[in-house]
């Protein structure tokens, strides 16, 4: 029975770790899973490693105890130091025996016997699981404990890949915010509209509202406030502030001293604590931490950019300073710009250079972000091809049940796993249509071309969304012109998945008791097959992107985004081409031609 219900308890663990990348959800199936159905235990708990060598808990089943109250110390506690030493589980079956475990969590927890097992992630400790009962042993078996380490060996995979794709996320979304912020700053020309630029994706960069921009007189040696957004302070009394009481000169203020004269960004997580910048101008504005950043273009410094935490203290990671200082960079070569376009005594040849410069740095951005692209896909495609196996798995699996091999089912049961087919068969096209894309963009996807009866290709078509049709009442027509003929050269399973990616698109889109009408005839010496429906269209400001990877019309229907532009490269493979017309409100029209 138990093996049953730890069955069942994996099919959920595996659902859960393909349907979203939610840690704390994951780790919480994980907990309740170990708890309810493996080991019967009285506490599972999750402990995180801490920077100091520390675990603290996170999740657990429910019980008594506030397993985030607890704080684990290896080197208090010899049965951890061990566990983290081997990099392998442990049991202790009798705690009056073996008495390695610390003595104030077993007194507290009562512990007569525990099984610690160390969670690996990319060849790390990421965190420790505990299970043990209060006041009474355990007495584990080994397939309880082999089945607890082959959940935590599931976890470590989640983990490993929930940090892929925030780092991957990351990566694409700073590579697109770089992006957006270069074109912006490339198209302003005066220094307000630098500087304003800047200012705005600074903001969007760091997540903070609290950004000020001052501008360096290099005659004067004086750093002087030019525009802030703050919760804190207005710029009005941050101005006055400055002209009335701060006044700063790099001569007298270290911190600005060092920022200007050897042109480098600077963290400081305690301005407190350390003795560059001006405690009382920071104890005026409540600023607890800084990061300056210099705007320098051709060795210049033209001012800088500050980003103050207030109220408390943080860490400034490395990465966002230099992703900050990349921002920075852009701004001061277009700052450098705009100073020099405004400034008509500056000569041609120094503007010239300037440019030049300039050009220099865009064609290294735009190197990073092709890099920075080609990190995407190769993510792409290794994500789908992990996700497929364990996908293709459990999709068998559900299978088995639905068939009833392992024994009798009810109908709540039945329905239940209708509706996880569903998602299974849904979530196994997306991670497909991904793979295609990843092929695509790798420039590894081939097509296979043969003869085929292209009539018998469309109601294929008809017969696999037939279900969908009836049960939004659709009404759908086929007319195939005489002039068409019967046979066409291609490779026919991606003319049908290009048929049925556009079929699908107008069922989601078609209104109950709407018609949908699939069309074939001869032009221009090719094959053309339209898909035309009475739905909703696509609103004229989005249809300039409709074939746009990554991109839906409606964001609230599931899909990857990916359909429409997959099929469009498809077609251009086979030397066609794709088209459509669409009216809101009144239905649309896709049409693709192949050669025959």
């Amino acid at each position: 029975m138990m093996e049953l219900k730890s069955f069942k308890k994996l099919f959920l663990m595996t659902k859960v770790i393909n349907s979203q990348f939610e840690l704390s959800d994951i780790l919480q199936v994980f907990v309740d899973a170990i708890a309810s159905e493996i080991t019967q235990a009285d506490l599972v708990g999750f402990f995180l490693k801490q920077p100091d060598g520390t675990f603290i808990g996170y999740k657990g089943n429910k019980m008594s105890i506030d397993i985030t109250e607890l704080l684990i110390d290896p080197q208090k506690d010899s049965f951890v130091r061990d566990i983290l030493e081997r990099r392998a589980s442990d049991y202790i079956g009798d705690t009056s025996i073996d008495e390695r475990i610390d003595d104030d969590k077993k007194l507290l927890m009562k512990i007569q016997s525990i099984l610690g097992i160390p969670v690996i992630v990319n060849d790390a400790v990421f965190g420790v699981v505990f299970v043990h009962d209060f006041g009474k042993p355990m007495n584990l078996t080994r397939e309880q404990i082999e089945v607890t380490e082959a959940f935590v060996n599931m976890v470590s995979v989640a983990i490993h890949n929930i940090q892929m794709f925030e780092n991957t996320k990351n990566l694409v979304d700073k590579q697109q915010l770089l992006l957006d912020a270069t074109k912006a700053l490339s198209k302003s020309l005066s220094v307000r509209e630098v500087l304003k630029t800047c200012f705005h994706y600074m903001k969007r960069a760091t997540g903070s509202d609290e950004v000020g921009i001052h501008l360096y007189n290099e005659k004067d040696r004086t750093i002087e406030p030019y525009h802030i957004s703050s919760v804190s302070v207005t710029e009005e009394e941050w101005k006055n502030r400055h002209r009335e009481e701060i006044k700063l000169s790099i001569d007298k203020d270290k911190l600005f001293y060092e920022v200007v004269t050897e042109k480098k960004a600077v963290a400081i997580s305690d301005v407190y604590a350390d003795p560059r910048p001006d405690h009382r101008a920071c104890e005026m504005f409540n600023i607890k931490s800084l990061l300056i950043i210099p705007l320098v273009a051709k060795d210049r410094v033209f001012g800088d950019v500050v980003i103050p935490t207030m109220h408390k203290c943080r860490e400034y990671e490395q990465g966002e300073i230099e992703f900050c200082q990349s921002i920075a960079d852009v701004t001061a070569t277009a700052l450098a710009n705009a100073i020099h376009t405004e400034n008509l005594d500056y000569s041609v040849n120094v503007r010239s250079m300037e440019l030049q410069q300039a050009n220099f740095k865009l064609e290294g951005l735009v190197k990073e972000l092709e890099y920075l692209n080609e990190l995407k896909s190769d993510f792409i495609a290794t994500l789908s091809h992990e996700l497929r196996t364990p996908i293709t798995a459990v999709k068998g699996t559900v299978d088995i049940l639905r068939k009833e091999v392992l024994g009798k089912l009810n109908d709540s049961q039945l329905d239940l796993l209708e509706t996880a087919g569903k998602s299974i068969e849904r979530l196994l096209n997306q991670v497909n249509e991904l793979l295609d894309f990843a092929k695509m963009e790798n420039g590894k996807f081939e097509l296979t071309y043969s003869e085929f009866d292209f009539e018998e290709m469309i109601r294929e078509a008809t017969h696999i969304v037939d279900s969908l049709i009836n049960k939004k009442k659709l009404e759908l027509a086929v007319e195939i012109h005489a002039d068409a003929g019967k046979t066409m050269r291609a490779d026919r399973e991606r003319i049908l998945q290009i048929l049925l990616n556009l079929l699908s698109n107008s069922i989601k889109f078609t209104p109950q008791r709407g018609k949908i009408t699939i069309k074939a005839y001869m032009e221009a010496g090719g094959m053309t097959i339209e898909v035309i429906d009475t739905g909703i269209g696509i609103p004229m400001e989005k249809q300039k992107n409709i074939f746009t990877k990554f991109y839906q019309v409606n964001n609230q229907i599931n899909g990857t985004g990916l359909g429409l532009a997959i099929s469009k490269q498809l077609i251009e493979m086979h030397g066609g081409k794709i088209s459509f017309e669409s009216t809101e409100g009144e239905g649309s029209i896709f049409k693709f031609t192949v050669m025959k």
